[in-house]
């Protein structure tokens, strides 16, 4: 990853700034392609429920399986992502990079 990133003569606050410039946009991406393809989902499973003569169930809406569990994975990268929730950020390793490098030497 960081090949593609790195040009001469670049500072490494530069790097770090195209590092989470580069996660940010993984991140939109995966959340677009995640709206595309489940509300594609969506819309089969309508398309067969009401073309259908029997009256539908709770079970007959499976699309709800995918949403919820690929959306589950969704939520947790932006979590590792997104700047106003830093879970797992970049900052937050790099704390916890020192945290534990003062633990080894004492």
């Amino acid at each position: 990853m960081d090949d593609e990133l790195i040009l001469p003569g670049m500072s490494e606050r530069e790097l770090n700034i195209r590092r989470r410039v580069h996660r940010l946009a993984e991140f939109y991406r995966h959340a677009i392609v995640y709206l595309i393809v489940n509300g594609g989902f969506w819309a089969v499973n309508a398309w067969f429920i009401f073309d259908s003569a029997t009256p539908a169930k709770w079970y007959t809406w499976w699309a709800i399986w995918p949403t919820l569990g690929w959306g589950i994975g969704v939520l947790t990268h932006g979590l590792s992502v997104l700047p106003f929730w830093s879970f797992f950020s970049q900052d937050w390793e790099d704390k916890k990079v020192k945290q534990l490098m003062e633990r080894d030497r004492t």
